[in-house]
């Protein structure tokens, strides 16, 4: 082979191991989207309830309130977050509830000051306006039933953090307040859309989430919510979710993580892809 094809060729081989290398990396940054955002929400440390401290990311799975009822039925796991696709785990029936209590609606923070901890509001059994809470958005179940919230079709609801926005208290701990959204003509709150919350259920005693951790303790319900509906930018380090049942006995709560060291690597990468390829073109 004459010396400047040779020399064309490790140009050409060069060029493809940078493309594969940085390709890699991209698959990597895509998968590593996939995030447990799951958040220790409101453990006491010497509570001798289910497990606790628990297990996992986010010390939830295996966890259920402190002086509350713990087994897997009852036990909201973990959340995780890919790009715009939201995932409940949890070994608690999402759709069907667990007598005598049915799953609370979702309520979604965008702006960093939802009250959520534990003491916000101690009330059992009545109502409490958003002034308290601070919540942005609630994705509100529409088909109860008894516990049940039939197939997860819920309404979307925009806030305005106003005390005319109610939401139901908990029937037995009080500190995952609140449950649900109480919607009415009286409220502040508009109604952008609708949705499915889609559930799986995977028989397997530990299952391995997205992100590569694990939950543990027997069958395990698998809900996905699709967040399309969120403005740009309003899925950041701010972001939080939270979800109780009736009763309050465990609490999921989740935050986006700051996913700026993610761009900036594959920031890099691909600078480092542009400067080896002028390098190689001026080798050629």
């Amino acid at each position: 082979m004459p010396w400047h094809a040779s020399r064309f060729s490790r140009g050409m081989l060069s060029h493809k191991s940078i493309y594969t290398t940085v390709f890699a990396l991209s698959l990597a940054l895509v998968s590593a989207n996939a995030r447990n955002i799951t958040i220790n929400d409101m453990q006491l440390p010497n509570s001798s309830t289910f497990g606790a401290p628990g297990i996992g990311q986010g010390g939830e799975d295996q966890e259920t309130e402190p002086r509350t009822i713990g087994n897997q039925a009852w036990d909201l796991e973990a959340f995780t977050l890919n790009g715009n696709q939201l995932r409940i785990y949890s070994g608690y029936n999402l759709l069907a509830g667990e007598h005598p209590y049915g799953l609370g609606d979702l309520f979604i923070d965008v702006s960093g000051d939802a009250n959520w901890q534990p003491g916000t509001d101690n009330g059992l059994f009545g109502n409490t306006g958003n002034d308290v809470f601070k919540f942005d958005y609630v994705l509100h179940f529409t088909q109860r039933s008894g516990i049940s919230i039939g197939t997860g079709l819920y309404d979307i609801y925009k806030l305005s953090g106003t005390a005319s926005e109610q939401f139901k208290q908990t029937e037995y701990k009080s500190g995952s307040n609140p449950y649900h959204f109480l919607p009415g003509h009286q409220s502040t709150a508009q109604l952008i859309g609708s949705g499915q919350m889609l559930v799986n259920y995977d028989a397997n005693d530990t299952i391995v989430l997205e992100d590569g951790t694990k939950v543990t303790g027997g069958g395990h319900y698998i809900g996905g919510i699709d967040l399309s509906f969120l403005a740009p930018g309003e899925i950041n380090s701010s972001t939080l979710f939270k979800i109780t049942h009736a009763c309050g006995n465990d609490s999921l709560v989740g935050r986006v993580p700051d996913a700026g060291s993610a761009m900036t690597l594959l920031s890099g990468a691909m600078a480092g892809m542009s400067f080896f390829t002028r390098m190689a073109r001026r080798k050629s």
